[in-house]
């Protein structure tokens, strides 16, 4: 069985299934004050190949804003309604993307861009019902295409039996088959479980690298930043961080006591942007493998 949020209107129970993100044919279906806001920033030149509206709403953790993401041939558009009713409209082109995140995690999904513009790097995002997560995912297919200049939306499956992530654990290998852009050809893969301290403090989650010949992948689990843990919680869904090859543009390993931190530096002429992962100190001879693997399939692409 599903499950389902639950809400408030008018003092009334509501499920959320009448909150899920659909997906419109054209801008002139979605509701007002959107509607107006997405026309003004779409030329008529634009076809639109994916444009998802979705409504607030609330959990006990988080407030979700209404939102709508539009991919077109040109570039990606994300609108948030502010509390004010007015839409805040972020874009940018495909060519100045440095990367894209997908976070899952039971009910909650995130799909946050960024990329470069005016110098500096931005980054917006916008929060969903995970019950629609397949039609975000189909809209990131189609944004790491158009970053790499493909023509045509990838429809084939990664084959199942890839020696890189067979030997991972359950979850981040079923992650990273249904989740890596489709059409790429796995180069290199590093998979590590999460580091801890005393007193059971989490100092890194688990995650995976993943090497594509068009992308780096990042697969991790949400991280813990409670001091005391004298229990393992258990942790639902995964944090997807996207990396188009042609973006990335430096690498640095910072080493301490218990736990690295890979520093990935994504640039544009634009604009900069920093990432960090943290991994433990046993698998910086596979993270430095991994690191010269990049290099090599920038230079072989």
């Amino acid at each position: 069985m599903t499950p389902t949020l639950i809400a408030k209107r008018g003092g009334k129970e509501m499920s959320s299934v009448e909150q899920f993100a659909t997906s419109a044919k054209s801008i002139t279906e979605l509701p007002s004050p959107f509607r107006e806001a997405i026309m003004g920033q779409v030329t008529e030149t634009a076809a639109v190949h994916e444009l998802i509206y979705s409504p607030a709403f609330n959990t006990t953790k988080f407030r979700s804003p209404a939102s709508v993401l539009c991919v077109t041939n040109q570039r990606w558009l994300i609108a948030l309604l502010g509390e004010d009713r007015k839409v805040q409209v972020d874009r940018s082109s495909y060519d100045h993307t440095l990367s894209v995140e997908l976070t899952l995690i039971l009910l909650y999904g995130q799909l946050k861009m960024t990329y470069a513009a005016n110098g500096e790097a931005k980054s917006v995002a916008l929060q969903f019902n995970t019950v629609m997560h397949g039609t975000y995912a189909r809209a990131i297919q189609y944004i790491l295409d158009a970053i790499d200049q493909r023509a045509e939306v990838a429809t084939s499956s990664l084959p199942l039996g890839n020696l890189i992530v067979s030997d991972w654990p359950l979850k981040f290998r079923n992650f990273s088959l249904l989740y890596a852009p489709k059409n790429s050809q796995f180069a290199d893969g590093v998979c590590w479980g999460e580091t801890r301290a005393p007193f059971g403090r989490e100092l890194a989650p688990s995650a995976a690298l993943l090497l594509t010949d068009r992308h780096v992948v990042v697969i991790a689990e949400e991280r813990i930043t409670r001091w005391f843990q004298f229990r393992r919680t258990a942790k639902y869904g995964a944090i997807i961080t996207y990396f188009p090859l042609s973006r990335l543009t430096g690498f640095q390993v910072v080493t301490r006591h218990r736990v690295c931190t890979l520093q990935i530096v994504a640039s544009e002429q634009h604009g900069t942007k920093r990432f960090e992962i943290l991994f433990p100190v046993d698998k910086q001879s596979a993270v430095s493998r991994f690191i010269n693997g990049i290099t090599t399939v920038q230079n072989n692409r």
